[in-house]
């Protein structure tokens, strides 16, 4: 699918809202993806623009990071903004929903780049979670808030953190 009608679908999908801070993010990562694979006479002053908006207004801004060599499906929806990572060679299927302070990538400094999760499709990510490692996350699965998923997820299956427990009490 071509760019326009890839950028079109991210603005149907977050509700016909150009002022969405999740649209804006998407379509300034299917910009910078779209390069890589664009005539090699474009490749500059796309790139020029694609890193300015991209520094200045997503990450310094909206502190939203999205690597434009990750592969993000279509339809996916970034509900809340704010402090989403995805690095690069993260796979992230269609249909998916993102929300605030997600975090998708490595276990450790020194794993290697490809060392990153591969998200399926209908995949609905709560607030605060952490996807990290070479994992897989199979299709319709809900990740719950401030899960911390290191292994492997299968299909249809639902997690969430561990409940909060009282460590210590106050006598």
């Amino acid at each position: 699918m071509t760019l326009g009608p890839l950028v079109r679908e991210d603005w149907v999908n977050h509700d016909r809202s150009f002022v969405h801070p999740g649209l804006h993010a998407l379509v300034v990562y299917r910009v910078g993806h779209w390069r890589l694979t664009a005539p090699s006479w474009l490749r500059p002053p796309v790139g020029v623009l694609y890193k300015l908006v991209n520094r200045l207004l997503i990450r310094n801004v909206y502190g939203t990071e999205i690597s434009d060599e990750a592969a993000i499906g279509r339809r996916v929806r970034i509900g809340h903004h704010q402090a989403v990572q995805i690095p690069a060679f993260c796979a992230i299927g269609d249909d998916c929903i993102l929300r605030h302070n997600v975090t998708i990538g490595f276990t450790s400094t020194s794993a290697p780049r490809e060392a990153v999760p591969t998200i399926g499709a209908r995949v609905e990510i709560g607030p605060g979670s952490h996807l990290l490692g070479p994992i897989t996350i199979g299709d319709d699965v809900k990740i719950g808030p401030n899960s911390i998923v290191t292994m492997d997820v299968p299909a249809g299956a639902t997690v969430f953190a561990a409940p909060a427990r009282v460590m210590r009490r106050e006598a």
